[in-house]
């Protein structure tokens, strides 16, 4: 017994390790970068959000959670010079900086002040405007980033050249930091048939998309204690019964709200993720039989797939192929959740063996619960008292 006893207080310390060290990655962590092409000049347009600008300059300058307009204007020249000595232009081989900045741009409907719950949201989004003077026409554009010591190694910049009615969608990271769009080559796809056009193009962003969906259920630690919570207490049969209304629920809700069908508040949505959590971790604590549990996980799959939804909405669908790359999102997070499971069973046959299943459960559910409850007061409220 006292084994046992150990055991689950072991089991309580590494998920817990886990919770906390996933909530810092509810959301993507990623910025956008947009670079407009003319014969006079070149626009670049980089978004970052709050939670970003915050290891860049502290704009919350005063430290009550609450960014207010006037502190962003008052940090956005440091920012605009950090932009301007990290992001750089090439042209035509010749290295210039990124131009004239305008005033930064808040989000529309935010009010005067954005909370610390929404600083990694769309909610807290900034955009930074440049303009490059050209001379002549530029033959070839390049875009550098040079940052990720400051906002991090795994941050993912999500890019986009424009020319000549032309769109050429390109990821930058810490391993490939610049991109080369040449408007020549450019300018000569645009008098080719259609297919040809965009077929490179749609490729790209299909493998883009399957990746982004991996990486959101790894780094998405409200979708993982959903999954520990119904697992845990289910049998082979009843999972896969699960996990499929699971998938079903989220793909239905994720198309809808992708194609701009129907869409929820962001905040109502997140809020809802963590009641599910919420509901099914307690319900494991009364509930002696789940095999009707899939009914309820569809349900609250529709819910979960308004949150992917929401993900996809702050990557950015492409305007050409839209559908494929929601179904290459999906099957991403299908991956990532088989992953999750198939790491899973072996697990839980193991404690069923040992007669701990009980034992764990209860753990399990006891502190995603909590976790849960946490993030529903946090997001809520607008608090910001959790890690973000």
């Amino acid at each position: 017994m006292k084994q046992h006893g150990r055991f689950v207080g072991g089991l309580l310390v590494c998920v817990f390790m886990l919770v906390t060290r996933h909530a810092f990655a509810h959301n993507p962590d990623t910025s956008y970068a947009r670079v407009a092409i003319a014969d006079n000049q070149i626009e670049v347009r980089l978004t970052l959000d709050l939670f970003t600008l915050q290891k860049i300059r502290p704009v919350d300058a005063d430290g009550d959670q609450l960014v207010t307009r006037a502190e962003l204007d008052a940090g956005a020249p440091e920012v605009v010079k950090f932009l301007r000595d990290f992001v750089r232009l090439e042209i035509d081989g010749q290295l210039v900086n990124i131009g004239e900045s305008s005033p930064a741009s808040m989000p529309s409907g935010t009010g005067d002040s954005i909370a610390a719950a929404d600083w990694h949201t769309a909610n807290g989004l900034v955009t930074f405007t440049f303009h490059h003077l050209l001379r002549k026409p530029a033959h070839d554009v390049a875009l550098l980033f040079d940052f990720f010591d400051t906002v991090g190694t795994r941050h993912t910049v999500l890019g986009a050249f424009e020319y000549r009615g032309r769109t050429e969608e390109v990821t930058f990271t810490e391993t490939e930091p610049d991109y080369l769009f040449d408007t020549a080559y450019a300018a000569g796809e645009n008098a080719l048939p259609p297919s040809s056009n965009s077929q490179p193009s749609i490729m790209g962003s299909v493998g883009r998309f399957i990746k982004l969906g991996v990486e959101h259920i790894f780094l998405g630690y409200d979708h993982i204690c959903f999954l520990l919570a119904l697992l845990v207490v289910s049998r082979f049969r009843e999972m896969l019964k699960i996990i499929t209304s699971f998938t079903v629920a989220h793909s239905i809700t994720l198309i809808v709200a992708g194609l701009g069908i129907a869409r929820l508040p962001s905040r109502l949505v997140e809020c809802g993720i963590a009641l599910t959590i919420i509901y099914v971790a307690f319900d494991n604590l009364r509930r002696k039989s789940t095999a009707h549990r899939w009914l309820l996980t569809f349900g609250f799959g529709l819910v979960h797939g308004f949150g992917f939804a929401g993900v996809l909405s702050e990557l950015g669908l492409p305007a050409v192929g839209r559908v494929r790359c929601l179904l290459a999102f999906n099957i991403g997070v299908e991956i990532g959740q088989l992953a999750i499971v198939s790491v899973a069973l072996p697990i839980l046959w193991l404690l069923a063996k040992r007669q701990l299943q009980a034992r764990v459960a209860f753990a399990v559910s006891v502190i995603v619960g909590l976790f849960g409850t946490g993030w529903f007061i946090e997001r809520a409220f607008g608090l910001g008292f959790m890690p973000v």
